[in-house]
């Protein structure tokens, strides 16, 4: 049984380069995560090349989780992929793709997981868990064209004091079945 698959994309009036230039530091990790998750990154190396660890921790309904991952490829400014050592899947892949069109950008994220407890807990946690995932890249979509579209797309500790606002009102654009 092949795992679940969901493809979000969005565009961004920005090039793919300074996309590229963002998704790369360490810190848009923080920027891009929900305000009702707490965040923290646990590892020092957060570089995105191949081969990498990071670890982080997010607090979700007051319980700290913790998430491992490998970069697994690079393929700078177009592309990355990382895959699940620690989380809370059983299985867990998320890959970008950054297509260039006409100067601006096209953010292409696809996530194959597989949720922990077999057939019954695919059963049981499938709603919320779908739903989850799309809450948490709807709002790192939304937060990433708007940070991109609206500033400098600077990452500094500046960015880190202010409150990070969750716009409901966004629609998603079509989910396309892989496979």
């Amino acid at each position: 049984m092949a795992m679940p698959t969901k493809v979000y994309e969005t565009r961004i009036r920005a090039s793919v380069q300074s996309v590229w230039d963002f998704l790369a530091s360490p810190l848009s990790l923080r920027l891009l995560t929900p305000p009702d998750q707490e965040m923290e990154i646990v590892s020092k190396d957060n570089q995105l090349r191949e081969g990498v660890v990071q670890e982080f921790k997010t607090k979700q309904l007051g319980i700290w989780v913790t998430w491992k991952i490998r970069v697994t490829k690079v393929s700078a400014p177009r592309a990355y992929t990382y895959s699940g050592i620690k989380t809370p899947f059983k299985e867990f892949t998320h890959h970008v793709d950054l297509i260039d069109d006409c100067g601006e950008s096209i953010v292409r994220e696809t996530v194959h997981y597989e949720l922990k407890g077999g057939a019954i807990g695919n059963l049981v946690n499938a709603v919320s868990s779908d739903e989850r995932l799309d809450k948490y890249f709807k709002f790192r979509q939304r937060t990433l064209r708007n940070h991109m579209e609206t500033s400098k797309a600077a990452i500094n500790a500046e960015l880190f004091e202010k409150e990070t606002e969750y716009v409901s009102d966004f629609a998603l654009d079509e989910q396309k079945p892989v496979g």
